[in-house]
């Protein structure tokens, strides 16, 4: 075998295969980000509660994000779940927790446009024959993105302490059951809480 061969046809055969895994893997990333107040002793909290008896925060009229109850109620349990894991104990008087936590959901419409050249070849038209000519081809692709954002503030000063968020492409798979990304956006976006 000529090893010549099949090292110059398999590498990049190799290489676009990776390319293409890493886009599709692009597609389902969960991306988070957060940020606090410096000054807060995170290291003094040991537990907490909801903000309000429904500790979802609306968005704003005429925005057109709806969230379900049933999908509030499972955000609420994984977020619950999430910080219990993280070793803090819930309790149901707010005013005798450490800190209260509140969240907030968002969604939006995108569209990605993508342009590229498609190659024509032929005798016909004014070149020299076997050139080329060029045309762009653009291809356009809608989705949604949807983003969860936690909030917690310290109890005893009332003031925002910590703010996360996690932020996915929806896929139809996730408006079918939503459960796996809601635990899995929960767990990504506390792992930046501080202790």
């Amino acid at each position: 075998m000529n090893h010549n061969f099949e090292s110059r046809y398999w590498s990049p055969l190799i290489v676009v295969f990776g390319m293409f895994v890493t886009l599709l893997a692009g597609c389902a990333t969960i991306s988070t980000g957060a940020h606090y107040d410096e000054t807060a002793d995170f290291g003094a909290y040991k537990t907490f509660s909801w903000i309000d008896a429904d500790p979802y925060i609306a968005a704003r009229e005429g925005t057109g994000t709806t969230v379900s109850p049933l999908t509030r109620a499972k955000i609420q349990s994984a977020i619950r779940a999430g910080f219990e894991a993280k070793g803090y104990a819930f309790v149901e008087q707010r005013d005798s927790a450490d800190f209260v936590v509140a969240y907030t959901v968002g969604a939006r419409q995108e569209i990605s446009v993508d342009s590229y050249p498609a190659p024509y070849y032929g005798a016909w038209g004014w070149h020299v024959r076997g050139s080329h000519y060029y045309v762009h081809e653009v291809a356009t692709h809608s989705y949604t993105t949807g983003t969860l954002g936690v909030d917690v503030f310290d109890t005893a000063s009332k003031k925002p302490v910590w703010h996360g968020w996690a932020e996915k492409t929806v896929t139809e798979s996730d408006r079918k059951d939503p459960t796996p990304v809601i635990n899995a956006a929960v767990t990504k976006l506390l792992e930046e809480f501080p202790r």
